[in-house]
């Protein structure tokens, strides 16, 4: 096959039924690499499109439904399911998020998905899988999080408030479009498609493998400063007030590295970090000393100091910071792409494939914006009665 430069996976058609972020963001995913994404949103369309108002476009829904055309379908409607099986007949994928047992409910099942197209590869996610006591319960991220364990391993004990970003969604997101892409390939082999079901908690404890195995088999319960304490990792400030981090990890070359950045050679022959088993056991020790010999210099001077040494650091930047870093804005990963109400700048993707490119940014499309040339494609026709018309138009802008 020949590269073409609208990304590795063109031709590719996706049937996205994702509300929020988790199932948005693995077909989001998915667009990136130049699938054609198809959002099917019912009458009053995704929750996410009205927080923080913008008129049906929140900054949150534009960032999750990139690239993708978008369709308004009341599944609950005779008219509405047989106008996602007539797309779903035409698709390679189709991605949902409700809860254990909604889509069977509404007629359109891994099963019935089967019958209709045998090639079709078709997603579940859900928040706790399709059984057990969690199963039906609502799973909203900061639920998972909490269940799942991430947010004892990134919020200290003392501070009892959840804290972003949205892990489990996105976790599930990633590992959704991973299993897709999987799926696709296995397809490729026997011609046939499958069902694949991502749960969110899983996808935590996947994600937590180092803390969970090192549990399993030592019995040591991981928190926020394990892995620092272990990487040995620190966190300081320079006298203006500049954060940045440094990453001696196990070399030892690093730790006497940072005594020359410091001008602090004495370091090395107190017992409480004389060794790197004896800094990890003394972390808190030696991060208190850390911070006070920082604080006397800017931190443009430690920044330039650790360069010259190659000890592993860099400056701890805020969102806002991000577009001003000189590497990253090195690396071109903000582009101007063509919204709604004018131009709008959006993070590209990171990877690059050299051969087959990557499709053209697109803004998220607007509720019901691609309704006649999507339902035209699936056979169906809304030319008939008013409440047929109505079961897959309504919420259509003007």
């Amino acid at each position: 096959m020949n590269p073409t430069p609208e990304g590795p996976l063109a031709g590719i058609r996706v049937i996205e039924l994702g509300q929020y972020i988790s199932g948005p963001y693995a077909a989001k995913l998915l667009a990136d690499l130049g699938a054609e994404v198809i959002k099917v949103e019912s009458p009053e369309g995704d929750p996410m499109r009205r927080w923080e108002g913008g008129g049906g476009m929140s900054p949150q829904f534009a960032a999750y439904n990139r690239g993708k055309r978008g369709v308004v379908l009341d599944l609950k409607s005779e008219a509405g399911l047989a106008a996602l099986l007539g797309l779903a007949r035409g698709a390679d994928v189709l991605i949902e998020n409700f809860r254990p047992g909604v889509a069977e409910r509404l007629g359109f099942g891994p099963e019935v998905l089967a019958r209709e197209n045998p090639r079709l590869v078709s997603c579940s996610i859900t928040g706790f899988g399709p059984e057990g006591p969690y199963a039906k319960r609502p799973a909203y991220d900061t639920v998972i999080s909490a269940v799942g364990g991430m947010y004892s391993q990134v919020v200290p004990e003392h501070i009892l408030r959840p804290m972003g970003p949205a892990f489990s969604d996105l976790l599930s997101g990633s590992q959704a479009a991973q299993a897709v892409l999987a799926a696709l390939h296995a397809r490729g082999v026997t011609g046939e498609g499958q069902h694949v079901e991502v749960s969110m908690v899983g996808s935590l404890i996947d994600f937590l493998t180092e803390a969970a195995s090192t549990y399993l088999e030592t019995g040591q319960v991981a928190g926020p400063d394990s892995r620092p304490r272990r990487a040995q990792a620190y966190a300081c400030r320079g006298s203006d007030g500049r954060a940045f981090v440094i990453h001696m990890s196990v070399p030892e070359k690093f730790w006497t590295g940072l005594l020359d950045v410091l001008e602090h050679r004495e370091l090395a022959d107190d017992p409480r970090f004389a060794t790197r088993e004896a800094r990890v056991r003394n972390y808190d020790e030696l991060d208190a000393e850390l911070k006070q010999i920082t604080a006397r210099m800017p931190r443009q001077h430690w920044l330039d100091r650790l360069a010259a040494h190659d000890i592993p650091h860099g400056p701890l930047n805020t969102v806002a910071d991000l577009f001003d870093d000189p590497q990253l804005a090195s690396m071109g990963l903000v582009e101007e792409i063509d919204g709604h109400d004018g131009p709008l700048r959006v993070p590209v993707p990171s990877t690059v494939f050299h051969g087959s490119g990557r499709p053209a940014l697109r803004a998220a499309p607007r509720l019901g914006e691609h309704d006649g040339e999507l339902l035209a494609e699936a056979s169906i026709s809304i030319g008939g009665t008013a409440a047929a018309t109505a079961a897959v138009t309504e919420g259509t802008p003007a």
